[in-house]
């Protein structure tokens, strides 16, 4: 049921962020450059450059089409993935572009500021559509809703904001984390959003009561990302201790632990047929069956 089926030596340097969707597997890395993978055979399709620092984060819209990455260089890179052109890229400004995702029509990025604002960026125009303020601190992590309504932050210290896109309106401050938030994600439903922190915590909110339902510990350190399962029922998490885990949602229960990296594990991603990837500062990836 639970094994690792492949690890990939992927980039020179650690692996900060990995994104699934479709048969696209993205990675960023500290070495500067984005990667695309085969999702068949795991082998490199193509190796996208231009930033001239490390790698933050990556993302990729919702049918696979366009890539985004984030930079140490404060600029915002799209990729069109039909020819692994540069299709948009955006001057962030410094510490302007740290999280980074797409919205689920592919129109829009958003990126998390050290201000504590999120910026959402039009990727026909390269414009900066509107900016959402949390009036806090530094944004680490940020997500879409799966049905485009909501927008989720996590920050350094330790709050978690939840948006209406619609209307930018601040629907949610969430309380219960006393440490950096540097993963959250929204169930498929998008009716649970789960969150990993610094404080070791994992942690279960339902978004429409903005109340948290469960908090899971088990990793002995930092928890570094957390995503769901495509079929809501399970969840993964990354953190420092080097350890990926997998969690089932309605026992709350850590349903199995795998220990492959031998460095803190950075992201976690999973494939619409169940598959997960993890990224790690050991510089590979690791490919696991969680059916």
């Amino acid at each position: 049921m639970f094994h690792v089926i492949k690890q990939i030596d992927a980039h020179e340097d650690s692996i900060w962020s990995v994104c699934w969707s479709r048969n696209r597997l993205l990675t960023g890395s500290v070495d500067d450059t984005v990667k695309v993978w085969n999702t068949d055979n795991y082998g490199l399709v193509q190796t996208l450059v231009g930033h001239k620092l490390g790698v933050v984060g990556v993302d990729l819209s919702k049918y696979g089409t366009f890539a985004v990455s984030s930079s140490l260089d404060s600029q915002i890179r799209v990729w069109d993935l039909s020819n692994y052109s540069l299709y948009r890229q955006i001057a962030a400004g410094p510490v302007e572009a740290w999280s980074v995702c797409f919205s689920q029509d592919g129109k829009h990025v958003a990126s998390g500021t050290h201000s504590g604002n999120i910026h959402l960026w039009n990727i026909e125009t390269g414009e900066k559509d509107r900016t959402f303020e949390t009036r806090g601190k530094f944004v680490l992590s940020l997500a879409f809703s799966p049905n485009g309504s909501l927008l989720a932050s996590g920050a350094e210290n330790g709050a978690i904001h939840i948006f209406d896109v619609p209307t930018g309106k601040l629907l949610h401050s969430l309380p219960g984390h006393s440490m950096s938030v540097r993963g959250l994600a929204f169930s498929p439903d998008s009716k649970t959003l789960v969150t990993a922190s610094d404080d070791k915590r994992i942690n279960l909110y339902d978004v429409q009561h903005a109340n948290c339902i469960s908090t899971l510990a088990g990793h002995t350190s930092w928890v570094l990302s957390a995503q769901w399962q495509p079929d809501g029922l399970r969840f993964a998490s990354g953190s420092s201790d080097k350890k990926v885990k997998i969690w089932d949602f309605q026992t709350r229960q850590c349903l199995h632990t795998f220990d492959q990296h031998t460095d803190q594990v950075w992201g976690v991603a999973f494939s619409e047929d169940g598959r997960l990837a993890s990224v790690s500062d050991d510089k590979t990836i690791v490919i696991y069956n969680t059916q």
